[in-house]
């Protein structure tokens, strides 16, 4: 990873101290099922803001891109390649981001290998099953492109160090009993006025039992690196994947 990326990466994972681990649901009204996978068009914004001292260190970035996504709950991993590109004032010009990232949730650790080949480590926590909580708030019912294709609108807050709001749009099935996102809107606000995150995820293609095992080889080079603690970036830490439904 260039200096220029990885400068970036640091000053906002530094600038910005927001949980982005969604806790584990008790309760649920529905969940996806426990293999999938899934192309996404992301969009994600991050503003801090700081204008207390003469010198200010406001910092924003924007990253717009697909995602191919691989959920493997009973073996407690996920898959996610990037492909888009950031722009930020903290980069000279607008450059690609692409990024695979693996999270083996068993040993704790985020993989995250850049088109270069460059490898980082991190640590993470736990996963969580991908649920719509038992809480949330039914805002509304329709349907995507035809009447019988049923979708619904949940609301809810998730209740970590500092909440996120969730707009959660799904298809619910009711053999088996399970739920497929179709449109995400997450907004992770911050302590800082004027700052947070928004991240918007159109899902599409969601496939469920059919995954490729493969996706979750890590190359060599990721091996032997020193994982780095709790250094994930705000889109990393939320694309651990507790954040789909």
């Amino acid at each position: 990873m260039n200096t220029a990326r990885m400068n970036l990466f640091y000053s906002i994972t530094i600038l910005v101290s927001i949980a982005g681990i969604l806790p584990y649901c008790n309760s649920q009204k529905c969940c996806t099922v426990d293999e999938w996978t899934a192309d996404m068009f992301l969009d994600y914004g991050l503003v801090f803001s700081d204008n207390k001292k003469e010198a200010t260190k406001s910092a924003y970035s924007y990253i717009n891109g697909t995602v191919k996504v691989t959920y493997d709950y009973p073996n407690r991993r996920t898959y996610l390649k990037i492909h888009g590109a950031q722009v930020s004032h903290l980069l000279p010009d607008p450059m690609p981001f692409d990024t695979t990232i693996i999270n083996d949730y068993k040993k704790g650790i985020q993989y995250n290998i850049w088109s270069d080949g460059s490898c980082m480590k991190s640590t993470i926590k736990n996963m969580t099953k991908q649920c719509i909580p038992d809480d949330a708030e039914l805002v509304n019912t329709g349907s995507l492109v035809t009447e019988w294709n049923t979708v619904q609108n949940y609301r809810y807050t998730t209740t970590d160090d500092i909440p996120a709001h969730v707009d959660a749009t799904i298809f619910q099935f009711t053999s088996p009993a399970s739920c497929n996102p179709v449109h995400m809107v997450y907004f992770v606000g911050s302590v800082k006025s004027g700052s947070g995150t928004l991240i918007n995820l159109d899902v599409m293609n969601v496939v469920p039992y059919s995954i490729d095992p493969s996706v979750f080889n890590v190359p060599p080079q990721c091996k032997d690196i020193t994982a780095l603690v709790n250094r994930n970036t705000m889109l990393e830490r939320l694309l651990e994947l507790n954040i789909f439904i």
